[in-house]
């Protein structure tokens, strides 16, 4: 199974059973910005008590849930890993917290076509406010790489006004600036 044919299937289920997700992280980034490569793929989904099971059961037999789950640093919220049968890609997914900005950006996530398929993705704007918080608290430089390719390739048409109150929030906005430079 190719990491391609992985992700849609998970996606596949996650309609299928009707539980709010977005695709975030890279993927998100790519469709804004420029692509790289990457070894997983970020879905934040709604996690009722019975979601992994009920999500478990509409897998193929290369998928399957790790049994241990653990925490996301930056928002606390938690995380189960999708593994993909003899393959070094994987699937994470973040539970929805009550984080203020995951709240929003829910709310906000567009419907689009990735590999020939409808699915819903992070605006652009909550790309950048994502990467800019992660690279901030995690030290990660291509989260902050992400942001400035986003800024740059949509910088015609971002919300800038929502971009930077939510930077404020953050604690980002001298790292949003620098980027914007």
């Amino acid at each position: 199974m190719t990491a391609d044919q992985a992700l849609l299937a998970v996606i596949d289920a996650l309609e299928r059973l009707g539980s709010p997700y977005v695709l975030v992280g890279s993927l998100a980034t790519n469709f804004h910005g420029i692509p790289r490569s990457t070894r997983d793929a970020d879905i934040v989904v709604s996690l009722g008590a019975s979601t992994l099971d009920r999500l478990a059961d509409l897998f193929v037999p290369d998928l399957w849930i790790q049994p241990q789950t653990s925490f996301e640093t930056v928002t606390g919220s938690i995380r189960h890993v999708i593994e993909v049968r003899d393959s070094p890609f994987i699937i994470e997914l973040f539970g929805f917290g009550d984080d203020p900005h995951d709240r929003a950006r829910l709310a906000r996530r567009q419907r689009v076509r990735v590999l020939d398929h409808d699915t819903w993705v992070l605006t652009a704007e909550d790309v950048v406010i994502t990467k800019l918080r992660w690279g901030m608290h995690a030290n990660r430089a291509k989260d902050l790489d992400d942001a400035r390719n986003v800024l740059a390739v949509r910088q015609n048409d971002l919300d800038m006004e929502y971009i930077r109150g939510w930077s404020a929030d953050h604690g980002t906005t001298a790292i949003l600036d620098r980027l914007l430079q």
